[in-house]
């Protein structure tokens, strides 16, 4: 989601690098023009003393009068570098040239921006927590056209994210080796049943059946050759979905956001299977296979309540 940007501050001109020397060299030529008392010194020092005043004004020209708007194409992932699709349409009547464009620590640069034009850029943003999630505020600066000074400000795109809960595979591992030892019923992707033992793992199966901790990887050609793996065996095969219940009773002794986590995991790894799934939340049920109806079952995780306090990421 995406509202009207609003600036809610401005970045203190300042001189850049280049600008510092530029201005050095400046006195030092009025020094000389004092010390001579040469009018051609006088009227260069005032020369380039307008060009530094016209490289601030034409710098604060380039950010004014522009609107921003961000958006996800897809529902972002917790703990993990998403890109944030920035859209930055310039209202002035004259183009603004060569605008930086930061989200936290990234930088992209626009050349032109034409009159009433848009322009789109995607930088990294890594979300810490699941939910709604405010964008921090993106940075718009200038320099041009001498690059001496720096003009611009931060604005606020007034985006709330929605985003998904970050998948934990060791916890995956911890739960899995845990129903291993007391044959419990467990939702796999060979359907529901009562476990059995360890048999070989058959290609084209789920690999949430896989005993991953005792797959040895110094044996010969083991990454090679699945049907070495080691896997878990259920009494009733017939089914081909994983079923994900929220009351199931192997979960119940995660908290919300451990069980969401594991059923991320779990969806990862029937979109790399191609695996059937069911999710059965607690307002909602969604079913898919591999990728299809991904990203609904992906909102519908990030918006489980309840929600995870957090401070706002600024």
């Amino acid at each position: 989601m995406s509202g009207d940007s609003r600036k809610v501050s401005t970045i203190r001109a300042r001189l850049s690098l280049s600008g510092w020397i530029y201005v050095l060299l400046t006195m030092v030529l009025g020094l000389a023009a004092v010390n001579s008392n040469n009018n051609v010194l006088f009227l260069l020092t005032s020369l380039l003393l307008s060009l530094l005043f016209l490289s601030g004004l034409t710098a604060l020209y380039n950010v004014s009068g522009l609107s921003i708007k961000a958006n996800s194409s897809k529902v972002p992932t917790a703990q993990r570098q998403n890109l944030i699709q920035i859209s930055i349409k310039n209202n002035k009547r004259l183009a603004s040239i060569v605008l930086d464009v930061g989200l936290e620590d990234h930088t992209q640069v626009i050349p032109v921006l034409n009159s009433k034009a848009s322009s789109e850029v995607f930088l990294p943003w890594t979300p810490w927590h699941r939910g709604k999630v405010s964008l921090p505020y993106v940075k718009v600066t200038s320099s041009f056209p001498f690059g001496f000074v720096v003009r611009g400000g931060y604005y606020d795109a007034r985006a709330v994210i929605v985003v998904s809960p970050a998948p934990d595979n060791d916890l995956m591992e911890q739960v899995f080796a845990k129903n291993e030892k007391q044959s419990e019923t467990l939702n796999t992707g060979q359907g529901l049943g009562e476990w059995k033992g360890i048999r070989q793992y058959r290609p084209g199966e789920s690999m949430s059946s896989i005993v991953w901790r005792r797959l040895d990887w110094q044996k010969p050609a083991m990454g090679a050759d699945n049907s070495q793996w080691p896997a878990h065996s259920f009494a009733h095969e017939a089914s081909k979905a994983l079923v994900l219940d929220w009351d199931d009773p192997v979960y119940q002794h995660l908290d919300t956001e451990k069980r969401l986590s594991l059923f991320r995991t779990l969806l990862d790894e029937m979109v790399l299977s191609n695996t059937s799934w069911k999710l059965n939340l607690p307002a909602v049920e969604i079913s898919g296979s591999g990728k299809l109806n991904l990203e609904q079952a992906l909102w519908s995780l990030a918006l489980v309540e309840p929600l995870p306090v957090h401070n706002s990421e600024l």
